[in-house]
C-alpha cells in the first residue's frame, strides 16, 4: 500500500497496516471497513475529506499512510515487518517535515504501534501512549497520538466520537497555529 491523499499535505495520518476488507480490497487505508468509516466521519466535519463515505471521498490537506506496506498474515504485523517498513515510513516522513518557515503541519498516530514506529523514527522523546498526546517534533511540526478508530475500542467505548472529534478540533488548532503544546 502506498499513502495516498493530496501533495503537499499539512495532516499525515499514520496507521498500522493495510486491512483485509479495507485497503487490501481498494489499496487504501482506512477504505472499506469500520474503522475508516469512524475516521471520516471526522475527516470530513474538520474538513480533511469531501465525503463520510471513504470510497468516493478525496482528502483535502491530508495523506494517509501506514507503517506496514502490506496486508500481514493473520492481520497483525510481526515486529519483524515493521523494521523491514521503517525505510519506507522515514522517507515518508522526512518527505512530510516542514522547513523552518513552513506552515504547522501534524503526524496523527492511529494507535499504539503507529505511535511508537513514529517516537522511533522522529527520535522524539518517549513518553507513554495516551490518547490525543501532543509532542512538538520541531518548530511548526507535531505529532498527535489517538486510540486506534477499531471497532473494538468505539465499541467498547475506550475510543468515542467525542474524544476523536475533541482531538481533531486540537490538530485543527494546531494547523492554525492558535494552539500551543
Amino acid at each position: 500500500m502506498v499513502p495516498w491523499g493530496v501533495a503537499r499535505p499539512r495532516l499525515l495520518i499514520v496507521g498500522l497496516a493495510p486491512g483485509l476488507q479495507g485497503a487490501g480490497r481498494t489499496g487504501k487505508g482506512f477504505v472499506g471497513d469500520a474503522s475508516g468509516a469512524f475516521l471520516f466521519s471526522s475527516l470530513h466535519e474538520y474538513g480533511f475529506s469531501t465525503s463520510v463515505d471513504a470510497e468516493r471521498a478525496h482528502l483535502q490537506g491530508a495523506v494517509i499512510t501506514n507503517i506496514v506496506k502490506c496486508l500481514p498474515p493473520k492481520n497483525r504485523p510481526s515486529g519483524s515487518e515493521k523494521r523491514q517498513c521503517e525505510a519506507f515510513l522515514r522517507q515518508e516522513l522526512a518527505q512530510f517535515s516542514p522547513s523552518k518557515k513552513a506552515k504547522p503541519r501534524v503526524v496523527l498516530c492511529l494507535g499504539k504501534d503507529a505511535y511508537e514506529s513514529v517516537v522511533s523514527v522522529t527520535g522524539a522523546a518517549r513518553k507513554p501512549f495516551v490518547h490525543d498526546q501532543r509532542i512538538e517534533l520541531a518548530k511548526n511540526y507535531h505529532l498527535v497520538s489517538s486510540f486506534h478508530p477499531s471497532r473494538l475500542n468505539v465499541n467498547t467505548g475506550r475510543l468515542t466520537r467525542l474524544m476523536f472529534n475533541d482531538m481533531f478540533s486540537n490538530i485543527k488548532a494546531l494547523l492554525d497555529g492558535s494552539s500551543s503544546l
